[in-house]
């Protein structure tokens, strides 16, 4: 079963986003498309997932984040200096 939302426009803004091109099947996307991006940049979905939630390839959703400017590669500090510090250990090794 997948999870809907509900999101109520005011209706005082209905016309201006009529005006800016804005149809409740765009704001819809756009609103999806907005909220995969957002939760993939806090770590939440991975890529392939929230291009999922997208509904876009992830060949798609890799420019549609780059354009908002947001990373591409959401990759922690914590994980980086974890990987610096196994490959310097690997190479001691040698």
């Amino acid at each position: 079963m997948a999870l809907s939302l509900d999101v109520q426009i005011p209706e005082h803004l209905k016309t201006t986003l009529e005006l800016a091109g804005y149809s409740p099947e765009t704001l819809s996307r756009e609103a999806r498309r907005t909220l995969a991006a957002y939760l993939y940049t806090r770590n939440i979905l991975t890529l392939a997932q929230a291009a999922e939630l997208a509904d876009m390839p992830v060949r798609e959703f890799i420019p549609f984040l780059a354009g908002m400017g947001l990373p591409v590669i959401n990759y922690p500090p914590d994980e980086l200096a974890h990987d610096i510090e196994s490959i310097e250990w690997q190479i001691q090794e040698r």
